[in-house]
């Protein structure tokens, strides 16, 4: 199905520039969309791409709360982000597609910055994606999302908690 990418690296969300979308009808694919999707504001096509369990334990309305502080507003949220992928691997029916997020920071020079500051952060995230209907769907509260509040499962660092097959 599908084998696990080592040492791929592709950048497919970059504020700063224009760049083709990812296969549709694979999983990569899907999180580029969706990623599109909620950076653009389109809560509603990206909450298409949650399957129909994760929508009836995340409402509508709290994944539209929860991916706010996604779109860059003011100054504190000002700059670039860009998001790698990083591979993809089975594990348990499922897909998951590995990422790297990273965001600049556009601010004026402090004297309180530290030295050689690059204005930036990273972290990881994983998305887990199973076949529904022909289509890649979430199984999993995708970041931005910090959780479903009827699920109850706090986010585990740099991923989601899985929930059992089906």
């Amino acid at each position: 199905m599908i084998v696990a990418a080592i040492g791929v690296t592709v950048t497919f969300l970059n504020r700063s520039a224009e760049l083709p979308l990812l296969p549709q009808g694979t999983p990569e694919g899907t999180v580029h969309r969706f990623l599109l999707a909620v950076e653009r504001g389109d809560n509603r096509q990206a909450y298409d791409y949650l399957d129909s369990e994760l929508q009836e334990t995340c409402t509508y309305q709290h994944f539209r709360d929860s991916t706010r502080l996604f779109e860059a507003k003011g100054d504190r949220y000002a700059g670039d982000l860009r998001v790698t992928l990083e591979g993809t691997e089975s594990v348990d029916g499922a897909v998951e597609v590995r990422v790297r997020i990273t965001r600049f920071r556009v601010s004026p020079p402090s004297p309180f910055s530290p030295p050689f500051d690059g204005g930036e952060s990273s972290h990881g995230e994983r998305f887990t994606l199973e076949m529904t209907d022909g289509d890649w769907l979430f199984v999993d509260p995708p970041w931005p999302m910090n959780r479903c509040p009827e699920a109850g499962a706090e986010p585990s660092p740099g991923g989601r908690p899985r929930r059992a097959p089906r």
